[in-house]
Parts: C-alpha cells; structure tokens; sequence
C-alpha cells in the first residue's frame, strides 16, 4: 500500500491541482477549492509515503524540497484561505494555485527516489533545518506572488510584506539550525561552499529589503520589484543545485 501511494499519490495530486487550475481559470473558485484540497491531501499522504517507503520511518525523506516546497505553499494557501475576509485579498489567494501547479509539476520530472541518509545526517537537525528552510522558501516565493499583485495595484493591504517578513525568521531560524548541525557534522559552522554562501546571500538579501524601507525614498513598489528578484535569485540557487542531485543515488527511482 506505501509503495503504491509513493508512486502513484503525487500524480494524482498534480492532477487534481491542474483540475483545480482549470476551474479558477473558468471562474468557479469553489469547484477550484475543492479540487485543490484533494489534491493537498493526495500531496500530503505522498510526503509521508516518503518517509515509509523504504520499509522504516525516516523523516529526512519528507522535507525533500521538491515536494515539500509545493506542499508548504499549498498549506500556506490554505491557511490564508480560512484566514482572510477581505475579498480582493480573497481572489489573490485563489489565484495561489498557480505557483502550487508550477512547483509541483517541477516535480514530476526530478528523480523521485530517496537519497540515503549519511553519517552526517543521523540528527533530527537535519530535518528540522530543511523543514523550516523549506517553508521560509515557499514564503519569500508567495511574497513575490503577492508583490506581483501590488504593482498591478491590488494586494493594497501589502501581504507580500507580511509573507517575506515571516519567510525571514523562518530562513534565520534555519541557518542558526544549520549552523549547529554543521559544527556537530562536520567541526565548523559555515563551509566556504556554494551552499553555504547561496543560503548568506539569500539572508543578507532580504535583510536589505526588509531594512531598505527606513529609507524615506522607500516606497512599495520598489520593495515588491525586490521581492521579485528575490525570487529569481532563489530559484536560481535552487535548480541549479538539482542539477547535481541527478547524480546522487538514489533508492525508489
């Protein structure tokens, strides 16, 4: 049964979300909602198959960020969906399950299977450092979606403000987080490494933008143009590290 929802349940997720898709795209946002929280829970039994499918519960598996960043923005959406009365903030939401579609088909293509763990990876930091980086990833990434509403001159409650402030303490939290599991892994905080000075450009990004607004020049439009560029810097770093992943073995496919 694990086997069969490990491949079979993220499909069937995609293909709910792309339903859902179509019926946004129709303007039927409550046959949308339906399909896409199918398509969560499909999404959602898939991330745990993943820490099952090898016959014993790792949970490394399950914060594998090619599916657990379109599961954390998928979750996010939700939340705001139950969280938000405001109508124009409302159809904005809606419209999130764009970037949940993107991502997640993304996925479909990327080697699926599990990479096993190392002698470095045998500490719960591990997971907790990829979970909470994970979902400061989806924040800054759905920030940049909401700043794009802005400059079209929706979105005037400025949520792309509130999503890229709460991605940077989660993106903090994670590199304090990674920090101690480095020292513990490997007897030093920081490597001089792509990785480690990928994830400090990113902090030291959108420490800028969240501090630029001081400035009395600052206005939104020009934090919402640097919240998109935060997003291309980050999904640059981040696909370009999959690149190498597909040389990693794996187990499962």
């Amino acid at each position: 049964m694990i086997n069969f929802i490990f491949q079979y349940a993220f499909p069937i997720a995609i293909g709910f979300y792309l339903f859902g898709l179509v019926s946004y795209l129709c303007h039927r946002p409550k046959i949308s909602f339906c399909f896409f929280l199918i398509g969560f829970i499909s999404h959602t039994l898939f991330q745990i198959s993943r820490g099952l499918s090898l016959d014993i519960w790792l949970i490394n598996p399950v914060f594998d960020a090619n599916y657990f960043l379109p599961w954390s923005m998928a979750a996010i959406c939700l939340m705001m969906r139950f969280f938000s009365k405001n109508e124009e903030n409302q159809a904005i939401i809606h419209s999130m399950i764009i970037p949940v579609c993107f991502f997640s088909t993304l996925g479909l293509f990327l080697p699926r299977g599990i990479i096993p763990p190392g002698p470095q990876h045998q500490t719960i930091l591990v997971s907790v450092y990829y979970s909470i980086d994970i979902i400061a990833q989806a924040c800054f990434l759905l920030g940049a979606w909401f700043a794009f509403f802005h400059l079209r001159g929706k979105d005037q409650d400025k949520l792309f403000n509130s999503l890229i402030a709460a991605g940077f303490i989660f993106y903090s939290i994670s590199q304090v987080v990674g920090a101690y599991w480095a020292y513990l892994g490997w007897s030093l905080p920081m490597h001089w490494s792509a990785k480690h000075l990928q994830s400090a450009s990113i902090w030291c990004y959108y420490a800028a933008v969240l501090h630029l607004r001081y400035f009395p020049s600052w206005n939104s439009k020009h934090e919402s143009w640097f919240a998109l560029g935060g997003a291309t810097l980050l999904l640059v770093f981040n696909y370009s590290a999959q690149l190498s992943a597909f040389s990693f073995p794996k187990i499962g496919g």
